[in-house]
């Protein structure tokens, strides 16, 4: 006997194993999730608004936006933006900031989405702040001019920030 067989002569162990071998190489050769890096879909810049519920963000107080994003390299950065910039928002109140994006920024590497509360106090004797967000709307401009809607989110509150808990939102893209 030679030791050579057909493919017929191969066991099922054999044949399962052969597949087995194959179905892994295929899944760590394979790239990942396609994405363009091209200037259509470049990040030109992001515009985040906010509806506020029956609990203001007071005045010293700060709501900050964070996007986290991969770079083609693959290492994660993270831009932010102060939104309120420590001044107040009343009740029932919509706001809306724009954020020039950094350089290096694709539609496709985006990661997720965040709003991060800090209460703050404009005198000694006031309590800490609490803030309902009933909306949240997160539009990014990209490099061929179009606005892309990313989050569209709403509740009665979405989210309820409180002074010493609950201070980050935060959605996956």
């Amino acid at each position: 006997m030679t030791g050579i067989r057909s493919l017929g002569a191969v066991s099922r162990r054999a044949f399962a194993t052969l597949v087995a071998a194959f179905a892994v190489a295929v899944v760590t050769l394979s790239p990942g999730e396609a994405f363009a890096v091209d200037e259509a879909n470049r990040v030109v810049s992001f515009k985040v608004t906010i509806g506020t519920g029956g609990d203001n963000l007071r005045s010293a107080s700060q709501a900050v936006a964070l996007f986290r994003y991969m770079r083609e390299d693959g290492q994660q950065f993270v831009t932010s933006v102060n939104l309120n910039n420590g001044t107040e928002w009343p009740n029932y109140s919509t706001k809306t900031v724009t954020h020039t994006a950094p350089g290096g920024i694709y539609q496709g590497l985006l990661l997720d989405f965040s709003i991060q509360f800090t209460s703050g106090q404009s005198n000694p004797f006031e309590t800490g702040d609490n803030w309902n967000m009933n909306s949240v709307i997160l539009t990014v401009r990209l490099g061929d001019g179009s606005d892309v809607i990313l989050v569209s989110q709403a509740g009665s509150p979405l989210h309820r920030f409180k002074s010493d808990a609950n201070t980050r939102w935060a959605t996956s893209l």
